[in-house]
């Protein structure tokens, strides 16, 4: 619980301003991938997987000028919408008839818990009714190792990285793959990501579950619209470091120093601090 306590309040403390958000779609022949990036508060993703006659919406969005935008969007498809799985991130709940809504074994209990709910009132006292965080409980739950089909396409569901809330990935039509966060190549992974030596280990798998996968895309609730296979590899051989790192390394400022040394010339050099703070902490 402390890890996923870790994940939330450092949530809490990255809040930047809102911004108006845009879309990026792809084609995967039998359906099109369209990427929402908010530009909310919390830099939160938004997808459609629109099918031949209907679509899918992952991660629905949070905050009212958000829920405009994207139902804007979704009436120019006009598509009936068939499911909304709302994965990681359980909010927007006001957008869509409630009947559409499908959750993952475990997060109902767990959005009611100590952290998540705690993680709500935060937002709620920062952001007040600027974002929808009506609660509601999904009409349809499904396992962490399910296969369903909806917009005629395939959503084959796996375990989240155990280290985090416990959601699930989800590979797409068998070619788009969708984890918490969106791989970033040639950056400095975050505090959110790295919250412990055994989230370390956490986030490996389940980035090495994504490459085995088959998928050519990858995507998140949080970061780029869209990554390639490229970022996932580089992130396992930037796990790999930090884990050796870790174990031959005594201190926070020699952890900061040695991975500055190591990878000179990539962004979000100011992450290695956060990251240190959980690796060392006692």
């Amino acid at each position: 619980m402390k890890k996923l306590g870790s994940i939330a309040l450092v949530l809490c403390a990255t809040l930047t301003a809102s911004a108006q958000g845009k879309f990026e779609v792809k084609e995967f022949g039998s359906f099109k991938l369209h990427s929402y990036i908010t530009a909310d508060p919390l830099g939160d993703m938004s997808y459609i997987i629109e099918g031949n006659k209907s679509v899918v919406v992952l991660e629905p969005a949070a905050f009212h000028d958000n829920i405009k935008e994207l139902g804007e969007y979704l009436g120019k498809l006009n598509k009936p919408v068939e499911k909304v799985i709302a994965n990681y991130h359980a909010a927007g709940f006001s957008a869509f008839d409630h009947s559409k809504f499908v959750m993952i074994e475990g997060m109902p209990q767990f959005v009611k818990g100590d952290v998540y709910s705690g993680m709500m009132a935060n937002f709620a006292t920062t952001f007040g009714n600027k974002m929808d965080i009506s609660q509601f409980t999904p009409s349809v739950t499904v396992g962490k190792d399910a296969k369903e089909n909806w917009a005629g396409v395939e959503f084959k569901f796996s375990p989240g990285a155990s280290s985090d809330f416990p959601a699930a990935s989800i590979l797409i039509g068998g070619k788009v793959y969708y984890t918490h966060f969106t791989p970033v190549a040639n950056m400095h992974m975050s505090a959110l990501q790295i919250t412990s030596l055994e989230a370390v280990d956490a986030q490996l798998a389940g980035l090495e579950h994504a490459k085995a996968s088959g998928a050519t895309t990858f995507i998140g609730g949080h970061g780029g619209a869209t990554a390639s296979a490229e970022a996932v590899n580089f992130q396992i051989e930037y796990l790999k470091k930090v884990k050796e790192t870790r174990l031959q390394i005594q201190t926070g400022d020699e952890f900061v120093l040695v991975m500055q040394l190591t990878y000179p010339d990539i962004a979000g050099e100011e992450n290695l601090t956060a990251v240190a703070t959980n690796l060392y902490k006692k």
